[in-house]
């Protein structure tokens, strides 16, 4: 579909495609082949680009999971946009990049947008960490509502994740 016959393709089309439907096939190619040396120019791409290219590369650093590390700052930056389509897409990322992302989601908590902090409890939640419980547990006083909540659910989930490690 994307016309990408190897991931050399796919490279160099991101670096050097004007054409942003060819950058953006490019970084959905990279994104489900896992090709982690992308993951600096994702980065850039992820700060500077219009949000459809931004949510694709969101969703690459994601399938790139614990690999794309160094994307953490740069995701955890992007939850504050007021893109609510791009916001979903840097969770989800930060969700599949797992246990690196824990120390950056814990400090979101503390941040000053609501949208984050709810951001950060579903990721914390789902990865399932319990190096985020003190975190969560202090998030459990915040002013707003969803937070609240979203910390007690996540807090059950890293409870209930200790309990049966099958997943």
């Amino acid at each position: 579909m994307s016309g990408f016959r190897a991931v050399d393709d796919a490279w160099l089309a991101l670096q050097n495609a004007a054409e942003s439907q060819r950058r953006a096939e490019a970084v959905v190619y990279l994104g489900e082949q896992r090709y982690a040396p992308a993951v600096p120019y994702l980065i850039s791409l992820l700060q500077e680009a219009d949000p459809g290219t931004r949510y694709l590369c969101a969703r690459a650093l994601g399938q790139i999971g614990d690999e794309a590390e160094a994307a953490v700052p740069a995701l955890l930056e992007a939850l504050r946009g007021d893109d609510m389509f791009l916001r979903a897409g840097v969770t989800g990322a930060l969700i599949h990049i797992g246990y690196p992302a824990v120390p950056g989601l814990t400090a979101a908590l503390f941040d000053d947008s609501n949208a984050v902090k709810r951001a950060a409890c579903k990721a914390l939640g789902k990865i399932g960490n319990p190096r985020a419980t003190a975190a969560l547990t202090n998030a459990l006083q915040d002013a707003n509502a969803g937070v609240r909540r979203l910390a007690a659910e996540a807090l059950e989930r890293i409870e209930n994740h200790g309990h049966h490690e099958s997943e």
